[in-house]
């Protein structure tokens, strides 16, 4: 068991303080024995690593007699400090029981306990060496978070400029004292500090600052405001007349860290919630923080408010709640989550101290979260009386509702007080200022129960209040109203709503549909669900489908107008222009939407608009990927095609899913419904469409590295695309043939093929595969050693696929410039190619590019001579592969493994490793 009455001290002079007084240790190798076990302290520390770290690679030979003589001397020093048994001696070495500062600035970031350079006073070699940088790291870590939090202290400056003279070419610190210079207005200077930090690293690695640093050096040159805005202030306004809840407020008055405000649909807990948060927001002076948990995924809620704290978006770890609730230790903020549906989407959100308020709204009582934490729940009831009659003479004026007490008290009635009925039915009167209070009535009577109006706490009572607002919505307000409850979406867009008919401004303004910002809009659950129940849909549906097969027709025209199976007629009314970014940005914000409605098109049994939706999204996945979602929408395709029994559907949408399955790595699956889709188009006598899946077959032979079945599907793919006409068809395949020489080492054979393509390309002007040809001949090249060639060839892939936007080509030639630099002897500059790929395809969600990408990164950091950052990189790119299965590519994984084991001493574990890229290299071996 750990003595905790005494302390190590290694962050700094070595030193050991007991119940007694400091320890007398005696020279350095007493304290270089003291220092590597606390380094391990409570863990055994063998004889052999001992020696190793006091001694070296040449220890003498009495070197194990002298550790022993030492330990002795240690131990006896430590009993006379009253530490007794600190120092255990275990079978085959030695053990340190004792509380270690290192151990506790692990846990709390405390830069009290350091007191100079870690480890002073001690004599160490190998991995003691490699502790003490990974220690000096970790406290220049922690100042650069200490003082991150902190740019606006008078003496930040200074000691910023301390640490940068220390660290003068650490980023993160140079950033930090541009910050706190500017800051203090001190713009010029800030500047200066980024010139020197460039020049150093000019003149030093012949390498440019990152690009944080240099988006921040282009922000204070802007003067970009957003550099002062430290504190997020994101609560909505309060809501117009609130009145009422004098009790709830009485009772929050000590204000708990965790408030969940529960009730009702329409009962006004979001409006009593923004109340509470803006009478207390002078409380919590770092910051408050809104979140709409209706539209947002823990994950998503998560990520939002680190980027309201100042986390960029490619720095949000995976462990993202432990960032959060770092970021929130010792501050006092405001969270207020809104419309929470589960106590465990609450969990993640919950601040580590104290000291922080978490405001959650929701249906639910929420229950389940006290089982964790201590929490008080504000239950809202309905409005009184005189509460509801303020309500109304607040949005409809006093002298209005003093001039028909009767009807008024009698709205009240008719709105069960319920505020959201209430505010709805002042809306009305509202627009129509010489409508009386009792005509409202009277139509009220006429259409809704007064039995149900009256009750309580039931559904029933909320379904009233919503059949109230929709009974006085014009037809056309109605209509639309109804449609949009069969929208399957979190939200939509106003052109979508628009194309429907009119009426959302009458919905918006009636709060039957809520604007959730960005000019979207969105429909609360249970108005959703009233809607769909509020009258006949009749071709409703039909038209939802119809302004989707429209919108995704016209994206795919601009996108890739080769995919010409579907023909519409063109739309003046559309939500984007010609260019191919702008689409993609709006397909972008849809896309869950897209996938949605084509399983509510299954659904409903629309076959024809099923398949056409997926068909007409190609061109879209083909630039952004996500294939994942592309596999399951291709497969209710082909159910849909196979119902109407159009076999050319069919067999297009056979295509699509081979594809998305080969781009998820399921490529024997993916041959199986692309050799389905063959004979589909054959039996149809249909050239083209079989051109092209000889093309696909080909790319699933060269991904299973079955080389001469690859390259005779691309010479039929050519063959039968030039007796077609089809010019580009007959390129692609002369591309993809030049890819597989490449794949199968002989690039020599690829130059003339994808020379004639790139030509047809560029006379077509396709510069989407164009820029793919570019990348093969790059590839071409640098597999015959003509680097130059190759960086140029990949500079005009990375320009044209950023022009095109298509992310997975950005990706590609990103990586081929990487290897490119690599095979240059620049592995600094492969290192940040190849990181900025990586990060284009986590976002595409592209796990197999991912580890591959992981997997020339390690190789750039071995050659770098980073072992530790080599073993990260192999080690996440072999749990990629599990993800996305390819034995050509996990053997070199092994392969690399072994030179790095090897470079560690590890033999055997080298050997192991070689082994299995030697059995993976031979088992994917077929041509």
């Amino acid at each position: 068991m750990r003595d905790t009455a005494g302390e190590v001290r290694i962050l700094g002079l070595v030193e050991v303080r007991g119940p007694h007084g400091r320890a007398v240790l005696t020279g350095t190798r007493q304290r270089s024995i003291v220092a590597v076990l606390a380094l391990r302290a409570g863990t055994p520390v063998s004889v052999d690593r001992l020696v190793d770290v006091l001694w070296g690679e040449n220890p003498p030979r009495t070197a194990v007699r002298s550790l022993h003589s030492h330990v002795a001397r240690v131990r006896q020093a430590l009993a006379n400090c009253g530490l007794p048994g600190a120092l255990r001696t275990e079978p085959g070495g030695y053990r340190l029981d004792a509380a270690v500062d290192a151990q506790t600035f692990d846990r709390t970031r405390d830069l009290g306990l350091w007191r100079g350079e870690p480890l002073t006073g001690t004599e160490l070699f190998g991995w003691g060496l490699a502790e003490v940088d990974r220690l000096r790291e970790q406290h220049v870590a922690a100042l650069e978070a200490f003082w991150g939090e902190r740019l606006d202290r008078p003496d930040a400056v200074e000691e910023l400029e301390r640490l940068v003279a220390a660290h003068p070419a650490r980023e993160r610190l140079v950033g930090l004292l541009m910050k706190a210079l500017h800051l203090g207005g001190r713009h010029a200077e800030a500047l200066a500090v980024f010139r020197r930090l460039r020049s150093r690293l000019a003149d030093e690695l012949g390498t440019d600052p990152g690009p944080d640093l240099v988006a921040l050096h282009t922000a204070i040159l802007r003067r970009d405001p957003s550099l002062y805005s430290a504190r997020p202030a994101q609560l909505p306004a309060r809501a117009g007349h609130f009145t009422g809840r004098a009790a709830e407020f009485a009772a929050l008055a000590d204000l708990p860290p965790i408030v969940v405000v529960s009730g009702i649909a329409g009962v006004g807990k979001t409006t009593f919630a923004v109340e509470l948060a803006r009478r207390v927001a002078d409380r919590f002076p770092d910051g408050q923080v809104f979140l709409d948990l209706q539209r947002l995924t823990p994950e998503q809620a998560l990520t939002e408010v680190l980027h309201s704290l100042g986390v960029p978006a490619d720095r949000v770890p995976a462990d993202a709640a432990a960032l959060y609730r770092t970021l929130l230790h010792g501050k006092r903020m405001l969270i207020l989550l809104d419309d929470v549906r589960r106590a465990r989407d609450v969990l993640p959100l919950v601040p580590g101290d104290q000291g922080n308020l978490l405001l959650v709204t929701s249906r639910d009582t929420l229950s389940a979260l006290g089982t964790r934490h201590a929490v008080h729940t504000v239950g809202l009831g309905l409005l009184s009386e005189s509460e509801s009659r303020d309500l109304l003479a607040g949005i409809l004026g006093e002298d209005r509702v003093r001039a028909e007490p009767g009807a008024a008290a009698e709205l009240v009635v008719r709105c069960g007080r319920l505020p959201l009925a209430l505010r709805i039915a002042a809306a009305r009167l509202t627009v129509r200022p010489g409508r009386r209070i009792a005509d409202l009535v009277r139509e009220l009577t006429r259409n809704d129960p007064l039995d149900v109006l009256s009750v309580d706490g039931d559904d029933r009572t909320i379904r009233t209040v919503f059949a109230s607002a929709h009974r006085t919505l014009s037809p056309q307000a109605a209509r639309l109203f109804r449609v949009l409850g069969e929208h399957p979406g979190a939200s939509f867009p106003a052109d979508f709503a628009d194309a429907l008919g009119p009426g959302l401004d009458e919905l918006v303004a009636s709060h039957l549909v809520e604007e959730v910002g960005g000019g979207r809009y969105g429909l609360h659950d249970l108005i959703r669900l009233f809607a769909r129940q509020s009258g006949d849909i009749g071709d409703g549906v039909r038209r939802l489908l119809d302004r989707y097969l429209t919108v995704a027709h016209a994206a795919g025209q601009v996108l890739n107008p080769r995919h010409d199976l579907v023909t519409r007629q063109g739309s003046d009314d559309l939500p984007f222009g010609a260019d191919r970014a702008e689409v993609l940005t709006y397909l972008d914000t849809e896309r869950d939407n897209f996938l949605r409605v084509i399983l509510l098109a299954a659904r409903a049994g629309q076959h024809r608009e099923t398949w056409q939706l997926a068909y007409l999204l190609t061109g879209y996945f083909e630039a952004r990927g996500n294939w994942a979602a592309r596999v399951e929408q291709c497969e209710l395709a082909v159910q849909a095609a196979r119902a109407l029994g159009d076999r050319r559907a069919e067999a297009e949408m056979l295509r699509g899913q081979g594809i998305a399955l080969q781009m998820t790595s399921r490529i024997p699956e993916a041959m199986v419904v692309q050799r389905q889709a063959l004979a589909l188009v054959r039996a149809a006598g249909d050239p083209r469409g079989e051109a092209r899946l000889h093309n696909n077959i080909g790319n699933a032979h060269s991904e299973l590295r079955e080389f001469h079945l690859a390259l005779e599907s691309y010479r039929a793919a050519t063959d039968v695309h030039t007796a077609a006409g089809d010019e580009v068809g007959a390129a692609l395949a002369r591309r993809n043939l030049g890819y597989t020489y490449v794949r199968m080492g002989r690039p020599e054979l690829a130059t003339e093929p994808l020379s004639a393509a790139l030509a047809t390309f560029r006379a077509r002007r396709n510069q989407r595969l164009e820029a793919a040809t570019l990348m093969t001949l790059g590839n071409a090249s640098r597999r015959l050693g003509d680097l130059g060639p190759a960086l140029r060839d990949f500079g005009d892939a990375l320009r044209i696929s950023r022009e095109i936007a298509d992310h997975r080509f950005e990706a590609d030639a990103l990586t081929g410039l990487g290897l490119t630099q690599l095979a240059l002897g620049d592995p600094a500059a492969a290192r940040d190619g190849l990181t900025a790929a990586l990060e284009v395809c986590e976002a595409l969600g592209d796990v197999h590019r991912q580890a591959v990408i992981l997997l020339h990164l390690a190789e750039a950091a071995l050659t770098l001579g980073d072992l530790t950052g080599t073993r990260a990189r192999l080690e996440a790119a072999l749990a990629a592969r599990t993800q996305a299965p390819d034995e050509f590519e996990l053997a070199g994984v092994h392969r690399t493994l072994a030179d790095l084991e090897g470079r560690c001493g590890r033999w055997t574990a080298a050997a192991r490793h070689l082994a299995q890229a030697i059995t993976l290299f031979l088992s994917c071996r077929r041509s």
